[in-house]
């Protein structure tokens, strides 16, 4: 779907400001609801409601979470190594040209309406991927290529590709190359999208109330766990109960005081309190895409390369690491996060560096400078303003804009915040913005993940879709391509090095998943995008 806020959802969160004020109200129902809960119930809080829950479909965190507790995927990735390991394929084997997978299938796999699971549905669920069209872009970069899946028999998948596809052995241990039924993919994509769907994993799709939760229910019959969890068999909850708590600190709150088991995606604000009281805390780094602005390359004031190379120079992204999210965030060092499988240490093209910004600005003619500050064109005048339209007033996003404001001040650039509501931007695309920048990151545990944002290939999803660049969709599609891992590093870190040197991107931070959870659980189990496995999830003691 189009991006409706400059600041996305599957990257920034609704910040609010406040504090864990909340939670000593909470505090004397809350814990005793836990304790009666015991495995009957999991209750798990999320900031957002994604509004579509078809797996093939939206990118968004807190879908891609459910998809993980109801689908199930050919193979997975183990979290702790990186690696490629069994799930609904026992093993493959991939042609020495890499365009051919072929995956010997479990053969007691069933979806929850009973159907097996075949070669054929391998093939029905990749063939409606490429059906759905912009509405699956993921999907759609994931399966690039795509030519046909063979069934030569019931359990044994051939998926062909016309030409090497470094990356697909990956993609397929994501949510959006998840098993579906049969009874499902036949579906109206709206009807899906509202929770009628059918998949394969420890969990059913129960239940749907707009804003408010989804009810997940265990399937007692669920015994073919991937090799990457500790509980192959059925879940230990009977129930999952997602709540959508979109204020930060109710959030935290909730978590604090037992109204519910585990809360993530947490607001860097209420941390502290998080911190000081009796809960699990993990915070993982990020896989994927460093947490960006991005330009808008048609917008007239960064079709000029000097100036979106001033943008990088200009900012100070330790100090944005440091003040916002205090310590909870590293300064990016690439486009990719550090922990990301490709990322490559680029901080020589991030360094914080004014002089150098004032000499970009200056070399394209933005040398008048006025009373306050600000630059003005040498010829027409023109001021040197970048304007931003944005939701979420008095927020912790709002404070690292307000930051960024006075970070780029200092070179000469007024960069005019517009606050707006939803409705007022939800008519606007990545590509008729009437605004400069915009951000849109991604999760992935692959280097390819720069495909999908940066190249042109894919409406709705690509920058860049549109307005192509040819060196740089060339470079990126050598992380589909090139299938030796010591040359696809490399194409990593060219592909990065281009678009840094091109100011197409100005990445700030390494952010971290945080998550909490009750200490009546043991732990908190997270697959290899940081995404929880509830299935795994058990009571301590």
């Amino acid at each position: 779907m189009p991006a409706r806020t400059p600041l996305s959802r599957r990257t920034l969160l609704r910040f609010a400001a406040g504090s864990l004020a909340l939670a000593p109200i909470l505090a004397a129902c809350g814990t005793s609801q836990a304790r009666d809960r015991g495995t009957e119930e999991l209750a798990v809080g999320f900031p957002e409601d994604s509004e579509n829950w078809d797996p093939h479909q939206p990118p968004y965190t807190v879908s891609r979470t459910i998809a993980r507790q109801i689908t199930d995927t050919l193979v997975d990735q183990d979290p702790d190594t990186g690696d490629i390991v069994p799930y609904l394929a026992r093993r493959w084997e991939v042609s020495e040209g890499g365009s051919r997978f072929t995956f010997h299938l479990r053969d007691d796999v069933t979806f929850s309406d009973g159907t097996a699971f075949t070669s054929t549905s391998v093939k029905n669920n990749f063939d409606r991927i490429i059906r759905l069209g912009s509405l699956s872009y993921i999907g759609a970069s994931h399966l690039r290529g795509y030519q046909r899946t063979e069934t030569p028999d019931a359990h044994t998948a051939v998926v062909v590709f016309d030409g090497p596809n470094a990356q697909f052995l990956q993609a397929a241990t994501t949510q959006t190359l998840g098993m579906l039924a049969d009874a499902t993919l036949g579906k109206d994509p709206k009807d899906v999208a509202r929770g009628d769907v059918i998949g394969s994993g420890p969990y059913v799709f129960s239940e749907y109330r707009q804003g408010q939760y989804v009810l997940l229910t265990r399937r007692e019959d669920y015994s073919w766990g991937s090799d990457a969890r500790s509980n192959k068999g059925p879940a230990r909850f009977r129930t999952v109960r997602a709540q959508f708590i979109p204020d930060p600190t109710t959030l935290a709150g909730a978590v604090t005081s037992g109204q519910v088991d585990i809360g993530t995606m947490l607001d860097v604000s209420t941390l502290a309190g998080i911190k000081a009281a009796d809960l699990h805390l993990s915070q993982v780094a990020g896989k994927g895409i460093s947490t960006p602005l991005i330009p808008f390359i048609y917008r007239p004031i960064f079709q000029d390369a000097h100036v979106r190379r001033a943008i990088n120079a200009a900012t100070d992204r330790q100090e944005i690491a440091d003040r916002i999210y205090q310590g909870n965030a590293k300064a990016a060092t690439g486009l990719l996060t550090a922990a990301t499988p490709g990322s490559a240490d680029l901080s020589d093209l991030l360094r914080h560096d004014p002089g150098r910004a004032v000499a970009e600005l200056e070399q394209t003619g933005y040398t008048r400078v006025d009373a306050d500050g600000y630059r003005h064109h040498e010829d027409t005048g023109e001021p040197l303003t970048i304007v931003f339209m944005y939701t979420g007033s008095g927020t912790t996003k709002e404070q690292m804009l307000q930051l960024l404001q006075n970070q780029w001040k200092k070179v000469g650039i007024r960069f005019d915040l517009q606050p707006r509501t939803e409705a007022q931007l939800s008519d606007y695309t990545l590509y008729d913005a009437p605004y400069d920048l915009s951000t849109w990151s991604q999760g992935r545990a692959d280097p390819d993940v720069l495909r999908v944002v940066y190249s042109s290939f894919y409406e709705n999803q690509s920058f860049f879709f549109g307005h192509p660049i040819k060196e740089v969709d060339e470079a990126l599609l050598k992380l589909q391509s090139t299938t030796d891992p010591a040359k696809r590093q490399q194409a990593s870190e060219d592909a990065q090095r281009l678009l840094l040197d091109g100011g197409y991107s100005f990445p700030l931070v390494d952010a971290y998943t945080s998550t909490a959870a009750s200490m009546r659980l043991t732990g908190i189990p997270l697959d290899a995008e940081n995404k929880l496995v509830a299935a795994d999830v058990a009571l301590s003691g």
